[in-house]
């Protein structure tokens, strides 16, 4: 299939360029700007983070199906959850899903990064990545030996909810611990979430990283800048073509060029660009630059079920969508001292359990939710809140690939959710638990009726069918092309991508394994190290 190389008059060179301006991206691009010799590009598909739904926490739900500023995607029938597809919003603008996310801060488990380091990722373990995670951070709380202050990105406590407040209570009362720090010494039990907010409006590494290196001379950011490919020379990677306002446009690299698109989009760039599968570019007729089979494969994610209830008491998100007077009221409290339920993201406490006795360290994260929404996150009208039911470390994986050679196209993505017994059993374990924590006392109270058909009745198998008809993503995708030292990895310890030169893959997507927890902040985690790498190699 040919191919369009018409370029711009003045093609420009970089030492770096950053493709994609999202959680990590952004902190890549910022940091190699450090050093005022070097010139960095950073291109991104989507506009600058400018609309006012990004830095409201309450407003993310105006960005979840819209196509300016997010790809919309959709997977694959689920073979397991009776052919539906599952929605999966992804961030198209300047700080990436990190700028229309929950905005939930948890790292995952120390495990998590140990289990890295054994797998043979030497410097991914937790004492590498824990200096990290505190680089990048600004706890509210103030630095202890978890934490850290001054860095770019804040993490920010929420305020008190009844809802809350009830849930924590509840699940303590059926043996969980209360836990005021999820990122600290252990991860189990009940407590408040921590968000990343910063007074009242999103702190991102967009507004964060990027804001404080955007005045710096030798970055160039470029907005609504689609990547179409990668272009290589003798197999080491010397530029990059794009496109904006479907004018093609090239830009060169004298140093690296660093993939920072996603779990989704950075198997699709590179397999549009001739790394991957050779089966699979031969398919489409793009010509194969390294045969590279791991590309896409190994796709992780969190699966969740939402057990949904109608509320006794009008003080949930759904009370405040459906009332002009109550809206107005907290646009106003909010404009004003930016507090009130505008300030807060509605995900307010999580409990971290167990799905059995025999397991080591929790498996499952029980979260409150003080609405009731459907796939698109409208509010459904009356009061409602929902209790999720997360699977942290799913067995089964999946996998992201082209569709065609047209740039434009959306990938096919496969995630195989509840495909293994293992994960089947933790989660109907997890609805279990979640029952007995809505039943309890203090949950009681604040329980009109359950939105699920006969809950107290159900079994192993009602929970089955109701995860295979009511499951869905969590929308933390992974490990498309994953870090490690074996022939079923996409890139080495220090994020090179194989068979090719000058290309780093920095993003969720270089992940050994899922974490156990959201992954924003391990996104953050992976390219303040990565920078230093870079660094450190050039």
């Amino acid at each position: 299939m040919a191919r369009d190389h018409t370029v711009s008059v003045n093609t420009e060179t970089f030492d770096y360029i950053v493709i994609g301006a999202g959680s990590s991206g952004s902190v890549v691009a910022a940091r190699l700007s450090e050093d005022a010799r070097k010139r960095i590009l950073l291109i991104e598909a989507g506009p600058r983070d400018s609309s006012p739904w990004v830095h409201i926490p309450m407003g993310y739900g105006k960005l979840y199906t819209d196509r300016r500023h997010n790809w919309c995607y959709r997977s694959e029938p689920e073979p397991e959850l009776g052919g539906r597809t599952t929605y999966q919003p992804r961030g198209k603008l300047l700080g990436g899903t990190g700028s229309i996310n929950g905005m939930i801060y948890t790292r995952g488990q120390r495990e998590d990064f140990d289990s890295w380091q054994s797998a043979g990722c030497a410097g991914w373990g937790y004492a590498d990545v824990l200096p990290y995670f505190k680089k990048a951070e600004h706890q509210a709380r103030g630095a202890d030996e978890y934490h850290g202050i001054g860095g770019p990105i804040w993490v920010s406590d929420l305020s008190a909810h009844p809802l809350a407040d009830a849930f924590i209570d509840a699940a303590i009362s059926t043996g969980s611990p209360l836990n005021r720090d999820f990122n600290g010494a252990s991860q189990e039990g009940a407590g408040y979430a921590q968000v990343n907010t910063r007074h009242g409006r999103r702190s991102s590494s967009a507004s964060g990283h990027l804001k404080s290196a955007g005045k710096r001379a030798n970055l160039k950011v470029l907005t609504s800048a689609e990547v179409t490919r990668i272009r290589f020379s003798e197999r080491v990677a010397v530029g990059v073509e794009y496109r904006m306002d479907r004018t093609p446009f090239y830009a060169a690299s004298l140093g690296e060029t660093i993939l920072c698109a996603g779990t989704f989009n950075s198997p699709k760039i590179l397999e549009l660009s001739g790394v991957g599968n050779a089966e699979i570019l031969s398919k489409f007729g793009v010509p194969v630059v390294t045969d590279l089979p791991a590309v896409g494969e190994n796709l992780k994610d969190h699966f969740g079920v939402p057990l949904e209830f109608r509320c006794t008491r009008a003080i949930t998100v759904n009370d405040l969508a459906s009332s002009f007077w109550r809206k107005a009221l907290a646009s106003a409290r909010y404009l004003i001292t930016r507090g009130g339920q505008m300030a807060s993201n509605g995900n307010f406490a999580n409990v971290y359990v167990r799905s059995s006795p025999e397991i080591d360290r929790p498996d499952l994260l029980i979260t409150l939710q003080a609405w009731c929404t459907d796939e698109h996150l409208k509010p459904q009208p009356f009061s409602g809140f929902t209790i999720m039911v997360e699977h942290l470390r799913p067995k089964g994986s999946g996998s992201v690939h082209i569709r065609s050679a047209d740039p434009s196209a959306a990938p096919q993505i496969r995630f195989n959710f509840f495909s293994e017994p293992e994960d089947r059993d933790a989660v109907v374990n997890g609805l279990a638990i979640a029952r007995r924590i809505a039943s309890a006392a203090p949950m009681r109270a604040l329980i009109e009726s359950s939105l699920v058909n006969d809950l107290d009745g159900l079994d192993a198998v009602g929970f089955c069918d109701l995860a295979r008809s009511h499951g869905l993503s969590l929308l933390h995708p992974t490990s498309s092309c994953r870090m490690g030292v074996d022939l079923g990895s996409v890139v080495d310890t220090a994020l090179r991508v194989r068979g090719v030169g000058g290309l780093r893959i920095v993003d969720a997507s270089v992940m050994p394994s899922i974490p156990s927890g959201n992954t924003n902040a391990p996104s953050v985690m992976i390219a303040e190290k990565a920078a230093d790498l870079i660094k450190r190699d050039n």
